[in-house]
């Protein structure tokens, strides 16, 4: 009676799962829905590197690169403000949004029900400080040790930063910031009110000239890849974009929209 007890049971927990499951996925769209809804729901960062709006219109590296796929697949595209990592990968995983469109490292976006796309560019993590004297500008990555870096609030980059510092031996003090952007903190840095944080080289090369007084010499890592990222129920989606970003990155329309945002990048 026991056994027969103990079955039931597991096999009610096992039948809930499978129904939970089946709720969650069914929320969860793959390419023939979005073409017959006609949208293409995305989670984007702000800024100018990702949306940016004005009176007339709205722009950004990554959002004009997700309109060329949205209009390829003839759909409208329908955009939220990203919220953070963590708030952006649940949202991902519960069918809230199609893509995540946000220059993460690879190696960061993935988890097991969320999948990377193909990289879109790469790129070398970047220290920001001040320029100083010559004695007491940071010139090794150990140097930093017990010192404060200031990222952004739930920067992908926090990852990359622990990981440095186990490599070499090193602990920083790592402090966020709810600011609008990579520029806001860059520009703390040239007003004196923080003495570090990081950046994306190619975010880098396009404000050394607009902040003279900010050094972005030292790398704080070798290059890494960065790219979007799909849910992982949605195969047929991943697939198609893939597909567009391996063969978009070979035009001249691509390289175009990179110097228009003057972003120096290498592949």
């Amino acid at each position: 009676m026991k056994k027969r007890i103990v079955i039931s049971f597991v096999a009610s927990i096992l039948l809930l799962i499978i129904l939970l499951w089946m709720g969650v996925s069914s929320t969860i769209r793959d390419l023939p829905e979005i073409l017959e809804d006609a949208r293409l729901s995305v989670l984007i960062e702000s800024g100018e590197h990702g949306l940016m709006r004005d009176s007339s219109q709205a722009y950004g590296f990554q959002y004009e690169l997700i309109k060329i796929f949205a209009d390829s697949l003839d759909v409208e595209l329908s955009v939220t403000c990203s919220s953070g990592k963590g708030n952006d990968v649940h949202r991902l995983q519960k069918g809230k949004a199609d893509v995540w469109v946000a220059l993460m490292p690879i190696t960061t976006c993935c988890e097991n029900t969320v999948v990377c796309l193909t990289p879109i560019i790469s790129t070398r993590l970047m220290l920001v400080q001040p320029k100083a004297a010559v004695t007491s500008k940071i010139r090794k990555q150990y140097e930093l040790d017990g010192d404060t870096i200031w990222v952004r609030k739930n920067s992908p980059y926090i990852e990359r930063l622990n990981d440095l510092a186990e490599e070499i031996a090193f602990e920083p003090v790592i402090v966020e910031m709810r600011v609008s952007g990579y520029e806001e903190m860059v520009d703390l840095v040239q007003k004196g009110e923080i003495k570090f944080t990081i950046c994306p080289e190619y975010l880098a090369e396009k404000f050394k000239t607009k902040y003279d007084q900010v050094d972005f010499s030292l790398p704080l890592s070798l290059k890494h890849d960065l790219s979007w990222c799909v849910n992982a129920h949605s195969p047929l989606l991943q697939e198609r974009l893939n597909e567009f970003l391996y063969a978009f990155k070979e035009t001249n329309d691509f390289q175009a929209l990179l110097k228009k945002y003057d972003y120096q990048v290498e592949f």
